[in-house]
């Protein structure tokens, strides 16, 4: 006679009926390889165990174990069972752990790519905030430039990237911040000390810059653009992707650079730069966090994201 239930109907007619200690007993017969030793282990009289297997053969409808005098073997369609049981088991096993400490119980790596020396007092304290929360999930930092910053959330290498450009889908951003930028050169530097210089002065001036602070690159921030606008820095003397290496060369005298204001304070007190023009309209670049929606994220991954995503406001 044909079932008049549905393929699904029938599978949630399975379920529902399924006694699930009969896939706790086969878990105790195949791993003690013997009815008797099995009901043993259950502290089950053992024609309660075979019953019960009788019962879960009934249920699936194919034979789980070949059993002769001397011969104990799964069959193909027991070890399926068998090895689905056993992550029935371990899942029913941890419930009693996942249900008393379910927030300690997020694990995972945090992979953060990021252009050097950002300055976020949110963002920071929502770090501290998250970690103190969640012991078990580790974090990792690294510096590289905002290309390889977008490239590796493209490709899922990362979870999370900050950098100062903005991203199109999938790729997903929310900003964090803003940089100013002020031009600057050392005390050894023809132009320290002198005041009303005009944007023209810097012209044919060496300059250092960032790596990603190219004329023509890929991503042609707020400093790049003003260099091409006022024809200076055409001559790149050095070049890092990192703020305090490109701050070095400029304090050195390798050429006149930009640097995010917030990070210059210190020199300039201390006679080591002096700022040039522009003075005022300084560039300013967005800070963004972005990432990729379409990776697969680990527990501790997916729990960042969510509480970036609901607690910092995208500008």
């Amino acid at each position: 006679m044909t079932d008049p239930y549905s393929p699904h109907d029938q599978l949630e007619r399975f379920a529902t009926r399924l006694d699930w200690n009969l896939l706790r007993t086969l878990v105790f017969i195949v791993q003690a390889r013997s009815i008797s030793r099995a009901a043993e282990r259950l502290c089950l009289q053992q024609p309660t165990v075979s019953a019960a297997l009788k019962r879960l053969e009934d249920a699936v409808g194919r034979r789980l174990i070949d059993r002769r005098p001397g011969h104990f073997e799964l069959t193909p369609a027991g070890q399926k069972l068998y090895d689905e049981a056993m992550q029935v088991y371990r899942q029913v096993s941890r419930l009693t752990d996942l249900i008393h400490d379910a927030e300690s119980d997020i694990s995972g790596h945090v992979r953060i790519l990021s252009i050097s020396q950002i300055a976020c007092d949110d963002f920071d304290s929502l770090l501290q905030r998250f970690f103190s929360q969640h012991p078990r999930v580790s974090l990792s930092i690294e510096v590289a430039t905002t290309a390889e910053v977008v490239r590796a959330v493209e490709n899922s290498t990362v979870t999370l990237g900050l950098c100062d450009t903005d991203v199109k889908a999938p790729l997903a951003q929310r900003r964090i911040g803003r940089e100013q930028y002020a031009i600057y050169c050392s005390r050894s530097h023809r132009l320290y000390g002198r005041e009303g210089l005009q944007l023209e002065d810097l012209r044919g001036e060496a300059y250092v810059g960032f790596t990603s602070d190219v004329l023509g690159g890929d991503y042609m921030g707020p400093v790049t653009a003003m260099r091409a606008l006022a024809s200076i820095g055409q001559q790149v003397r050095g070049a890092s992707s990192n703020v305090e290496e490109v701050c070095r060369m400029v304090v050195a005298g390798i050429g006149i650079g930009a640097l995010p204001v917030h990070l210059v304070h210190d020199q300039l007190a201390q006679g080591l730069l002096w700022q040039l023009p522009p003075y005022t309209d300084l560039p300013e670049a967005d800070i963004n966090l972005i990432y990729n929606p379409q990776s697969r994220f680990n527990d501790g991954e997916r729990a960042l994201i969510e509480a970036l995503t609901s607690s910092l406001r995208d500008g």
